[in-house]
């Protein structure tokens, strides 16, 4: 089996939204197709991937990088005794003349490729993703099937709580059980308002989360944390900003709910880190390293190995970003659930076509590797890079 090519693509995914801490006018995302010679039906068997949402295209660095170092790697140092790409060797070629620490985009580039490269290792074995992953490692869901929560509440210009409410209620609609909506973290009042609108629709704080990204104003956290710890949250996210560990001890130790975070880590330094110094609760809190952004598989699987031997159970990892490709590694290593926006018009949105939740849990489909080719609005995008002669 052998690389005949790889192409990558920056497209726009831009909208008219906001969290406490960017606006998504200008976003972009990559998406990748890696060609083998192997050949399906005829056709070439292509891997392909898709950015994480919420960092950028990263069609700079696979270009200059990490794209040529794997073209460059002898085809057989790639490949396993079965003479399968191996994602983990395809990960040491790429990170070749790489300086320790300094994570950051690098692990969302290889991060792509790599996830590409294990979406063709489990299309030559015939078999959805999920399923490889359980028989090779001896653990995961059976039957394919986790828990989902959707995203919903952004910031849009002129938008009411009226419209928020609408949101959570298309979400509930949509067959999710438990949402997250974002919050300021500037104003207790507002933020209330927030979660009681939410509340309004859902009924119950235990299905309800709710999202700081980094901005919770350190001046108000006493009262902050006070009212909500009245409403029940299912968990509160990144109240601290990423890497200050100290704030979110800090914060931790006020919040009678979980604490979710580790969405903005990218390595397993960063997670020892976190385990080190951020004050979490092994019994309670949520770990929300985002599957692409962290090196892909090769480098999530290390961060998850490292939090086990740390007496944390898997369960509490729920992947940020929850796409097809969270789906297949959550139901395939046996993880909490993970996160999706529910808008399934949107390439980024909803899952498969057909598939629907059912009290809240997902099941994946039978299709080889991660699927794509069952989510028509995605597959458009990827569908022409799939192609060798471009």
């Amino acid at each position: 089996m052998k690389i005949l090519a790889i192409h990558e693509k920056t497209v726009p995914i831009g909208a008219a939204m906001a969290n406490a801490s960017i606006a998504f006018d200008s976003m972009t995302a990559s998406a990748v197709a890696v060609i083998t010679d192997q050949r399906i039906d005829g056709k070439p068997l292509v891997g392909y991937a898709f950015d994480s949402i919420g960092r950028y295209g990263h069609g700079g660095l696979l270009r200059e990088r990490f794209i040529p170092r794997l073209l460059a790697a002898k085809p057989e140092k790639l490949l396993d005794k079965e003479g399968r790409l191996d994602p983990s060797l395809a990960y040491d070629a790429m990170m070749a003349n790489e300086k320790e620490g300094g994570h950051g985009e690098r692990a969302g580039a290889i991060g792509l490729l790599d996830c590409a490269l294990w979406d063709a290792r489990a299309k030559s074995e015939g078999k959805p993703l999920w399923r490889v992953l359980a028989e090779r490692y001896g653990m995961g869901h059976k039957d394919g099937v986790c828990d989902v929560y959707g995203t919903v509440g952004h910031f849009r210009p002129g938008e009411s709580l009226d419209g928020l409410r609408t949101e959570v209620q298309r979400a509930r609609e949509a067959g999710f059980r438990r949402i997250k909506i974002k919050l300021g973290g500037t104003s207790v009042k507002d933020d209330c308002a927030r979660v009681d609108a939410a509340l309004s629709v859902i009924g119950a704080g235990e299905q309800l989360a709710v999202d700081m990204n980094g901005h919770l104003e350190p001046d108000i956290a006493g009262d902050w944390f006070r009212e909500m710890r009245t409403r029940k949250l299912w968990f509160v996210e990144e109240p601290a900003s990423p890497l200050d560990y100290a704030l979110l001890g800090s914060f931790a130790a006020m919040s009678e709910s979980p604490i979710a975070t580790g969405e903005n880590l990218f390595s397993w330094d960063e997670g020892r880190n976190l385990l080190r110094y951020g004050g979490l609760r092994v019994e309670r809190d949520l770990i929300q390293i985002d599957v692409s952004l962290s090196y892909g598989l090769t480098g999530f699987m290390r961060i998850v190995g490292g939090f086990e031997a740390a007496c944390w159970s898997r369960k509490s990892f729920w992947p940020h970003a929850g796409h097809l490709l969270a789906a297949q590694v959550v139901a395939g290593f046996g993880l909490g659930g993970h996160e999706a926006a529910p808008d399934a018009s949107l390439p980024y949105g909803g899952f498969w076509d057909g598939t629907r939740l059912e009290h809240g849990r997902l099941r994946a489909p039978e299709l080889p590797g991660v699927g794509f080719e069952g989510k028509a609005n995605l597959f458009a995008v990827l569908a022409p890079l799939g192609v060798l002669e471009r």
